[in-house]
Protein backbone atom coordinates (compact mmCIF):
# COMPACT_ATOMS: atom_id res chain seq x y z
CA UNK A 1 0.00 0.00 0.00
CA UNK A 2 1.18 3.21 -0.66
CA UNK A 3 1.92 5.80 2.16
CA UNK A 4 0.35 9.56 2.54
CA UNK A 5 3.06 10.98 0.52
CA UNK A 6 2.92 8.56 -2.02
CA UNK A 7 -0.67 8.51 -2.24
CA UNK A 8 -0.37 13.15 -2.81
CA UNK A 9 2.14 12.20 -5.37
CA UNK A 10 -0.23 9.77 -7.09
CA UNK A 11 -2.96 12.33 -6.96
CA UNK A 12 -0.90 14.83 -8.08
CA UNK A 13 0.40 13.04 -11.12
CA UNK A 14 -3.35 12.30 -11.83
CA UNK A 15 -3.89 15.73 -12.25
CA UNK A 16 -0.95 16.60 -14.66
CA UNK A 17 -2.36 13.93 -16.71
CA UNK A 18 -6.32 15.04 -16.58
CA UNK A 19 -5.05 18.72 -17.15
CA UNK A 20 -2.73 17.71 -20.74
CA UNK A 21 -5.21 15.20 -21.80
CA UNK A 22 -8.53 16.84 -21.60
CA UNK A 23 -10.04 18.27 -24.29
CA UNK A 24 -9.93 22.16 -24.17
CA UNK A 25 -14.04 23.13 -23.92
CA UNK A 26 -13.70 20.60 -20.68
CA UNK A 27 -10.71 22.12 -19.76
CA UNK A 28 -11.81 25.59 -19.79
CA UNK A 29 -14.91 24.73 -17.32
CA UNK A 30 -11.80 23.46 -14.82
CA UNK A 31 -10.05 26.09 -13.63
CA UNK A 32 -7.59 25.06 -10.95
CA UNK A 33 -6.58 21.81 -13.62
CA UNK A 34 -6.19 24.77 -16.27
CA UNK A 35 -3.40 26.33 -13.64
CA UNK A 36 -2.01 23.05 -13.50
CA UNK A 37 -1.63 23.03 -17.13
CA UNK A 38 -0.23 25.92 -17.27
CA UNK A 39 2.23 25.12 -14.82
CA UNK A 40 3.49 21.83 -16.20
CA UNK A 41 3.88 23.75 -19.58
CA UNK A 42 6.01 26.16 -17.80
CA UNK A 43 8.01 23.32 -16.31
CA UNK A 44 8.73 20.97 -19.55
CA UNK A 45 9.65 24.56 -21.14
CA UNK A 46 12.28 25.34 -18.62
CA UNK A 47 13.05 21.92 -19.09
CA UNK A 48 13.66 22.44 -22.62
CA UNK A 49 15.84 25.64 -21.77
CA UNK A 50 13.27 27.76 -23.87
CA UNK A 51 12.86 31.56 -22.89
CA UNK A 52 13.33 33.58 -20.03
CA UNK A 53 13.41 32.21 -16.22
CA UNK A 54 9.59 31.40 -14.82
CA UNK A 55 9.16 34.32 -12.84
CA UNK A 56 6.37 34.40 -9.83
CA UNK A 57 4.96 36.99 -7.69
CA UNK A 58 2.62 35.65 -4.14
CA UNK A 59 1.50 38.71 -1.88
CA UNK A 60 0.62 36.62 1.22
CA UNK A 61 2.56 33.68 0.61
CA UNK A 62 2.18 32.05 3.77
CA UNK A 63 4.88 28.71 4.08
CA UNK A 64 4.37 28.37 0.19
CA UNK A 65 3.62 24.91 1.32
CA UNK A 66 0.49 24.92 3.36
CA UNK A 67 -3.16 24.70 1.42
CA UNK A 68 -1.17 26.38 -1.69
CA UNK A 69 -1.71 24.58 -4.85
CA UNK A 70 0.46 27.28 -6.94
CA UNK A 71 3.93 28.40 -5.27
CA UNK A 72 5.35 24.68 -5.09
CA UNK A 73 5.83 24.31 -8.51
CA UNK A 74 8.78 26.38 -8.23
CA UNK A 75 10.34 23.16 -7.17
CA UNK A 76 9.74 22.02 -9.98
CA UNK A 77 10.35 24.40 -12.63
CA UNK A 78 14.36 25.04 -13.61
CA UNK A 79 15.38 27.98 -12.10
CA UNK A 80 12.68 29.55 -11.69
CA UNK A 81 12.16 33.16 -9.50
CA UNK A 82 9.86 34.64 -7.05
CA UNK A 83 9.05 37.33 -4.60
CA UNK A 84 7.54 36.30 -1.86
CA UNK A 85 5.25 38.75 0.11
CA UNK A 86 5.33 37.89 3.28
CA UNK A 87 4.60 39.99 6.38
CA UNK A 88 3.91 37.01 9.28
CA UNK A 89 7.58 36.78 11.30
CA UNK A 90 6.27 33.07 11.86
CA UNK A 91 5.39 32.40 8.49
CA UNK A 92 8.59 33.93 7.11
CA UNK A 93 11.04 31.49 8.95
CA UNK A 94 8.80 28.59 7.62
CA UNK A 95 8.51 29.79 3.61
CA UNK A 96 12.63 30.98 4.54
CA UNK A 97 12.70 26.99 5.33
CA UNK A 98 10.59 25.71 2.33
CA UNK A 99 12.47 28.11 -0.30
CA UNK A 100 15.92 28.49 0.66
CA UNK A 101 17.51 29.55 -2.03
CA UNK A 102 17.89 33.45 -1.11
CA UNK A 103 19.18 34.40 -4.61
CA UNK A 104 16.38 33.05 -6.60
CA UNK A 105 13.27 33.54 -3.83
CA UNK A 106 13.42 36.87 -2.03
CA UNK A 107 11.16 37.39 0.53
CA UNK A 108 9.56 40.93 1.22
CA UNK A 109 8.46 40.91 5.48
CA UNK A 110 5.79 43.54 4.81
CA UNK A 111 2.05 43.99 3.91
CA UNK A 112 1.08 45.23 0.68
CA UNK A 113 -1.22 48.81 0.86
CA UNK A 114 -1.62 51.65 -0.78
CA UNK A 115 1.04 53.31 1.11
CA UNK A 116 4.11 53.57 2.91
CA UNK A 117 4.20 52.76 6.62
CA UNK A 118 2.99 50.55 9.10
CA UNK A 119 -0.20 48.75 10.11
CA UNK A 120 -1.30 46.27 12.42
CA UNK A 121 -2.35 42.82 11.87
CA UNK A 122 -4.10 39.99 13.18
CA UNK A 123 -2.72 36.75 13.81
CA UNK A 124 -2.51 33.88 15.74
CA UNK A 125 0.40 33.12 18.62
CA UNK A 126 3.05 31.29 17.07
CA UNK A 127 3.50 28.91 19.89
CA UNK A 128 0.25 28.07 20.02
CA UNK A 129 0.50 27.20 15.84
CA UNK A 130 3.77 25.44 16.72
CA UNK A 131 2.36 23.41 19.54
CA UNK A 132 -0.75 22.27 17.45
CA UNK A 133 -3.02 23.96 19.95
CA UNK A 134 -4.70 25.55 17.04
CA UNK A 135 -5.59 24.00 13.84
CA UNK A 136 -3.12 24.08 11.12
CA UNK A 137 -5.44 26.30 8.96
CA UNK A 138 -4.56 29.00 11.37
CA UNK A 139 -1.33 29.19 10.08
CA UNK A 140 -2.71 31.12 6.70
CA UNK A 141 -5.07 33.51 8.57
CA UNK A 142 -3.36 36.41 9.82
CA UNK A 143 -5.25 39.46 8.58
CA UNK A 144 -5.00 43.30 8.40
CA UNK A 145 -8.89 42.61 8.05
CA UNK A 146 -11.75 42.20 10.33
CA UNK A 147 -12.20 38.78 8.68
CA UNK A 148 -15.15 36.39 10.32
CA UNK A 149 -12.76 34.12 11.98
CA UNK A 150 -10.97 36.85 13.55
CA UNK A 151 -14.08 38.31 14.88
CA UNK A 152 -15.69 34.99 16.55
CA UNK A 153 -18.23 34.44 13.27
CA UNK A 154 -18.67 31.90 11.00
CA UNK A 155 -18.57 31.54 7.21
CA UNK A 156 -21.70 32.77 7.21
CA UNK A 157 -21.48 35.27 9.39
CA UNK A 158 -23.27 34.04 12.30
CA UNK A 159 -21.60 33.41 15.42
CA UNK A 160 -18.86 30.77 16.11
CA UNK A 161 -19.73 29.10 19.12
CA UNK A 162 -15.52 27.72 19.35
CA UNK A 163 -14.44 31.04 19.14
CA UNK A 164 -13.98 30.94 22.39
CA UNK A 165 -11.63 27.98 22.06
CA UNK A 166 -8.91 30.05 20.15
CA UNK A 167 -9.59 33.95 20.92
CA UNK A 168 -6.87 33.36 23.59
CA UNK A 169 -4.35 32.77 21.10
CA UNK A 170 -5.20 36.02 18.88
CA UNK A 171 -3.11 38.82 19.21
CA UNK A 172 -1.81 42.25 17.10
CA UNK A 173 1.28 43.00 15.76
CA UNK A 174 2.71 45.31 13.96
CA UNK A 175 4.82 45.03 10.88
CA UNK A 176 6.09 47.39 7.92
CA UNK A 177 3.58 48.01 4.92
CA UNK A 178 4.50 49.28 1.29
CA UNK A 179 2.56 49.81 -2.09
CA UNK A 180 2.77 46.67 -4.55
CA UNK A 181 4.49 48.67 -7.17
CA UNK A 182 6.83 49.94 -4.58
CA UNK A 183 8.31 45.77 -4.13
CA UNK A 184 8.50 45.41 -7.68
CA UNK A 185 10.53 48.21 -8.47
CA UNK A 186 12.64 47.41 -5.52
CA UNK A 187 13.28 44.51 -6.72
CA UNK A 188 13.95 44.47 -10.49
CA UNK A 189 10.25 42.84 -11.48
CA UNK A 190 9.58 43.58 -15.18
CA UNK A 191 7.67 40.91 -16.20
CA UNK A 192 5.28 38.39 -13.99
CA UNK A 193 4.79 34.85 -15.69
CA UNK A 194 2.30 33.89 -12.47
CA UNK A 195 0.97 36.25 -9.63
CA UNK A 196 -0.68 34.98 -6.45
CA UNK A 197 -2.81 37.12 -4.21
CA UNK A 198 -3.79 35.25 -1.08
CA UNK A 199 -4.52 38.02 1.69
CA UNK A 200 -7.25 37.29 3.79
CA UNK A 201 -10.01 39.55 3.06
CA UNK A 202 -7.18 42.84 1.71
CA UNK A 203 -7.18 40.73 -1.40
CA UNK A 204 -9.07 43.18 -3.98
CA UNK A 205 -7.06 45.99 -2.24
CA UNK A 206 -3.64 44.12 -3.10
CA UNK A 207 -4.78 43.11 -6.58
CA UNK A 208 -6.08 47.02 -7.65
CA UNK A 209 -2.67 47.65 -7.41
CA UNK A 210 -1.11 45.30 -10.24
CA UNK A 211 -0.51 46.90 -13.52
CA UNK A 212 -2.04 44.32 -16.13
CA UNK A 213 -0.88 46.14 -19.08
CA UNK A 214 2.48 46.63 -17.91
CA UNK A 215 2.73 43.43 -16.19
CA UNK A 216 -0.03 41.27 -18.01
CA UNK A 217 0.81 37.70 -16.21
CA UNK A 218 -0.49 34.17 -18.06
CA UNK A 219 -1.50 33.26 -14.71
CA UNK A 220 -3.56 35.18 -11.81
CA UNK A 221 -5.04 33.50 -8.83
CA UNK A 222 -7.36 35.75 -6.31
CA UNK A 223 -8.57 34.14 -3.17
CA UNK A 224 -12.04 35.92 -3.02
CA UNK A 225 -13.60 34.20 0.01
CA UNK A 226 -13.11 36.98 1.99
CA UNK A 227 -14.19 39.59 0.46
CA UNK A 228 -17.59 41.71 0.08
CA UNK A 229 -19.51 40.76 -3.25
CA UNK A 230 -18.87 44.45 -4.16
CA UNK A 231 -14.41 43.82 -4.46
CA UNK A 232 -15.31 40.17 -5.99
CA UNK A 233 -16.88 41.92 -8.81
CA UNK A 234 -14.31 44.34 -8.79
CA UNK A 235 -11.66 41.32 -9.51
CA UNK A 236 -13.26 40.09 -11.94
CA UNK A 237 -14.30 43.31 -13.44
CA UNK A 238 -10.57 43.91 -13.68
CA UNK A 239 -9.40 40.79 -15.55
CA UNK A 240 -12.32 40.56 -17.56
CA UNK A 241 -11.61 44.09 -19.08
CA UNK A 242 -8.10 43.19 -19.70
CA UNK A 243 -9.17 40.46 -21.81
CA UNK A 244 -8.17 37.51 -19.55
CA UNK A 245 -9.90 33.75 -19.85
CA UNK A 246 -11.59 33.70 -16.18
CA UNK A 247 -12.86 31.01 -13.96
CA UNK A 248 -13.96 30.28 -10.19
CA UNK A 249 -12.47 27.02 -8.20
CA UNK A 250 -13.80 27.21 -4.92
CA UNK A 251 -12.92 30.27 -2.88
CA UNK A 252 -10.24 31.35 -5.86
CA UNK A 253 -10.54 33.33 -9.23
CA UNK A 254 -8.42 31.98 -11.64
CA UNK A 255 -7.53 33.89 -14.78
CA UNK A 256 -5.20 33.16 -17.81
CA UNK A 257 -4.09 35.76 -20.58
Amino acid sequence: MMDGGEVSAFLEFVRIVLAFGLPVGILDRGAALRGTKFLAQATLKARLGRGRPFQMVNVGACDGALFDDVTPWLHRIANSRALLVEPIPYNQKRLRANYPDMERFIIEPVAVTRSKGTIRVKTFDAAALEAGTLPIEFIGCSSIMDTNLMSGKSAWGEADDNFAKFAPYLKDIEVASEPLQALLDRHGVDYIDAFLVDCEGADWAVFDQLDLNRYRPGLIKVEVGALPAAEIGEVLVKLKTAGYSVGIYAEDVWAFA
